[in-house]
């Protein structure tokens, strides 16, 4: 114990640290501001002058004004009635039992003082905690295959917080409607949500493609009511191949920028959309077919509709 203790004495004194800077400098600027106030209270001449001048005081804030107020409505006269008085009834509550002492009345001054200056260091602490934030959040911003990261980072920080609202809520919003319609395909609704979930999430990947295109295979029935399929097997095959040569030549080489990169993610993008389209036309167009065969002696009119969906 006495060697620990001889250990801290050699240490010196404790480092400041920024709390305790900011601490202090918080002291420092309440305290200059408590003795302001109370070296304005020395000078009864100056505040009568300041009081009187047009730039300072008004109908609503004056405290000349106001003292008549107090004094009218201890009299039992309406304060509002002559016209003298129009400042808030609120003010005339608060300094109804003070105004008749100086003192009570310079030290509301002084208490008023302090409280707004520590609400807008308070406002200022917030403001600063958010800025904090939205840098975190625009470090976050790493590139990847999704919509997000290239959008939030050429948009002004005043919008961000609505933006990332209405692109977060795209992946809830189609929930509910989507397992009312389709309540009898469990199947393909794990397969539609998946893939709303893999194209409008923030950091998407391949193993979210991975998920919704091994659940697609058990809804094959719908295979051939796709009327898009080799458009969107070539939309995923040019991102898969033109990615990976698009980040090495901006993030490596130089050659290249953001822009070709995000390019390519718009094509990735695009390729999930139409993917979720068109699997749902072709699941819609199946029950249509199941539900409204055509009649027998109609021959034109059965022409494109699934036999075996027809037979069923």
């Amino acid at each position: 114990m006495a060697q620990r203790t001889a250990e801290t004495r050699n240490e010196g004194p404790l480092k400041n640290t920024p709390a305790m800077n900011r601490s202090s400098n918080t002291t420092a600027v309440f305290s200059t501001a408590l003795a302001l106030r109370l070296a304005l209270f020395q000078f009864p001449t100056l505040v009568s002058i300041l009081g009187g001048q047009v730039e300072i005081a008004t109908p609503i804030t004056s405290f000349k004004r106001l003292s008549e107020g107090v004094f009218l409505y201890r009299n039992g006269v309406p304060p509002y009635d002559g016209g003298v008085f129009h400042q808030a009834p609120l003010l005339l509550g608060l300094f109804y039992p003070v105004i008749s002492s100086p003192i009570l009345v310079k030290l509301l001054y002084i208490l008023s003082d302090l409280a707004i200056g520590f609400m807008l260091l308070r406002i200022t602490q917030i403001k600063d905690r958010d800025a904090a934030k939205d840098e975190r959040i625009r470090h976050d911003l790493t590139p990847n295959l999704g919509l997000f990261w290239y959008f939030f980072i050429e948009m002004f920080d005043q919008f961000r917080p609505f933006f990332i609202i209405v692109f977060q809520i795209h992946v809830f919003i189609f929930a509910a409607p989507i397992s009312i319609k389709l309540r009898n395909h469990p199947l393909f609704v794990a397969f539609l949500l998946s893939t709303v979930m893999g194209t409008f999430k923030g950091y998407p990947s391949v193993g979210d493609a991975s998920l919704y295109l091994g659940l697609l295979p058990l809804c094959s029935e719908i295979f051939k009511y796709m009327r898009y399929s080799f458009l969107i097997a070539n939309l995923f095959m040019y991102s898969s191949l033109l990615a990976p040569i698009f980040w090495y030549l901006w993030v490596y080489v130089g050659s290249g920028n953001a822009n070709f990169f995000y390019a390519i993610g718009l094509v990735y993008g695009i390729g999930e959309i139409i993917l979720m389209i068109d699997t749902t036309y072709a699941l819609m167009r199946r029950d249509f077919e199941a539900q409204s065969p055509p009649q027998p002696s109609d021959e034109a009119s059965s022409h494109g509709w699934d036999r075996e969906v027809v037979q069923k």
